[in-house]
């Protein structure tokens, strides 16, 4: 218990340290394409939400989907949330799609969710989620990180950092 409570606390030392750079980033650029290291169609995963019930990224095949690599601790992951709640409310109808993966326990994320009254699927998990991110193309582990999906399944963009509303706009209402 006491080992793997050791490699639990090293290995979210490791992701803060390797997050560091994208948590400080207050840069407000662009959005490019996606990153040369994003495959280029989705990565499927297979992660529980914070009640325990199991999702798969197919559960949203045929949507625009963006996943979006958060954790409780990111300041710049908690301060984009709320943007993420008002594009999720206005285009959901249009196929819209947001799904956060928690670098983070489920209790954190469970009490944070309803705080926020985040209105979109939040799945949790350590090693999974950094498994998934790495998948994304985040190969440095940063926090926050946002991959968006067409509906045909094809990653377009990737973006390490807190992605504004305008950013997220400018990738995803084309895709609607």
């Amino acid at each position: 218990m006491i080992r793997a409570s050791r490699r639990l606390s090293a290995l979210l030392l490791l992701t803060a340290v390797l997050a560091l750079p994208a948590c400080d980033s207050g840069t407000s650029t662009v959005p490019q394409p996606r990153a040369g290291t994003a495959p280029e169609l989705r990565p499927d995963f297979s992660l529980p939400d914070a009640d325990g019930t199991l999702h798969a990224a197919s559960e949203w095949d045929g949507q625009v989907l963006v996943v979006n690599f958060w954790a409780t601790w990111c300041p710049p992951c908690r301060r984009e949330i709320p943007t993420f709640i008002e594009l999720q409310q206005e285009y959901g109808a249009r196929g819209l799609q947001f799904v956060g993966l928690a670098m983070d326990e489920a209790g954190r994320v469970r009490d944070f969710a309803t705080t926020l009254g985040i209105n979109y699927p939040l799945l949790v998990g350590e090693q999974a989620v950094v498994d998934a991110a790495r998948a994304y193309g985040n190969e440095a582990g940063l926090l926050p990180y946002s991959a968006v999906v067409d509906r045909e399944g094809k990653i377009v963009f990737t973006w390490a950092g807190e992605l504004t509303r305008e950013q997220a706009e400018e990738v995803i209402l084309p895709l609607l």
